[in-house]
This record gives structure tokens, sequence and C-alpha cells, in this order.
């Protein structure tokens, strides 16, 4: 713990120097490879060790049939619970189509247009 304790200090420190690694190390007894592992393993914060950290949760995802019925549970299939996300917009482009959802990014939907468009869209 004195450990974790001391290199708390010493991210804090660091981070509040506004230095690189590289700099705020010169001359001190730990190197800038140390620093930002600790700084890493701290997290934001500064606190919590990796240990703290929720586990990560893993979920199968099943695709549906080809015929579009549901698919088949599974005895390791694992229920999550649906989250309300608004529906996408659909741009259809001759065949093809684009799902735009609340936020998206202009300049990038602006691209894809533009290149759907340069390609006749239809094939």
């Amino acid at each position: 713990m004195a450990d974790q304790e001391m290199w708390a200090k010493r991210v804090s420190e660091w981070k509040g120097s506004g230095q690189t690694s590289g700099a705020y190390c010169k001359g001190k007894p730990f190197t800038p490879g140390g620093l930002r592992y600790w700084a890493h393993r701290l997290g934001h914060d500064g606190q919590a060790s990796v240990a703290d950290k929720p586990a990560v949760r893993i979920v199968r995802v099943l695709r549906g049939s080809s015929t579009g019925g549901p698919p088949k549970p599974s005895p390791e299939t694992v229920s999550v619970a649906r989250v309300a996300v608004p529906e996408p917009l659909v741009v259809e482009f001759g065949a093809m189509r684009v799902a735009v959802r609340p936020g998206f990014d202009r300049e990038t939907l602006s691209a894809v247009l533009d290149v759907l468009a340069s390609r006749g869209g239809a094939r």
C-alpha cells in the first residue's frame, strides 16, 4: 500500500506540473515509463487500483436465422436488458442504405453520401 500511495503522490504532482513524463522525471529516482505505468494503473482519479475497477461483462450475441426469425436460445445465452435507443434515420440511396443516428458527424455523413453519389448509388 505504501508503494501505491507514493506513486499516487508522484503521479498527482506530475499531472499538476504540466510537464511531459520525461521532463518531470529528470533528476528523480524513477523513470518516465514507470511514472506512466503507475498513472495508468491508478486510473484517472489517482486512487483506484486495477483490482478495484469493475470487471468488463461479456455477452454472447446471436444472429437471427436467414428467414428473419428470432435466434434459438442455447444454454449459454445471456439475457440482456434492452436500452432505449432512438430509431435511426435511414437514408436509402439506390440499393444502399445508411442509418443515421442522433449525434452523427455531419462531415463523415457528407463524405459517405458523396462517395455513394459518385458511384451512382444503385447497381
